[in-house]
């Protein structure tokens, strides 16, 4: 029941690179934390700590909960870009649906247009080149099955759609 102590060894398993363990007693904290000084420090360390530990699947809605919360703390702009990192991580390949990606995409732009001088910006940049270029091509190997099918009306549409999306990118 000794708070203090509960989030000193916390942060102890944090920094000896304890993920799992420190994510555990970092959720064990929130409550007992909750409405204090070290609420938004216990909340962001959770989620980093799945992050950190390679949970992205919790690390996402976890900072997503944190930047809701506190979106005045001075970890939200960090909180912000893992959490499109983590959104990032979870896209699919070219040839999968592209739904995650569509959804880190809008992050992205979001958070840029928010954080223009973020010092992440080269990051998100290449992740959104990345997430284009990986449509794109699902876009084209769907045209060139077309072609490939013989159906070249359906397929001259496709690659004319290609085009059209590519050039507004």
């Amino acid at each position: 029941d000794d708070v203090p102590l509960k989030y000193q060894t916390a942060c102890e398993m944090f920094n000896t690179g304890k993920y799992a363990k420190a994510a555990r007693m970092f959720e064990n904290l929130k409550l007992a934390t909750s409405g204090t000084p070290q609420d938004d420090t216990v909340q962001f360390y959770t989620a980093l700590s799945h992050y950190e530990y390679g949970d992205i699947y919790s690390a996402e809605p976890a900072f997503e909960s944190f930047i809701g919360v506190f979106p005045l703390s001075p970890f939200t702009e960090r909180a912000k870009f893992l959490r499109i990192d983590c959104l990032y991580r979870q896209t699919l390949r070219y040839e999968l649906d592209q739904t995650p990606s569509v959804k880190a995409l809008n992050a992205m732009h979001q958070y840029l247009y928010e954080h223009p001088s973020t010092p992440f910006r080269g990051n998100c940049e290449a992740m959104i080149a990345d997430l284009n270029e990986r449509m794109d091509r699902k876009d084209f190997e769907a045209a060139k099955l077309y072609y490939t099918i013989e159906e070249y009306k359906a397929a001259h549409y496709a690659l004319k759609n290609v085009l059209k999306n590519d050039a507004a990118n």
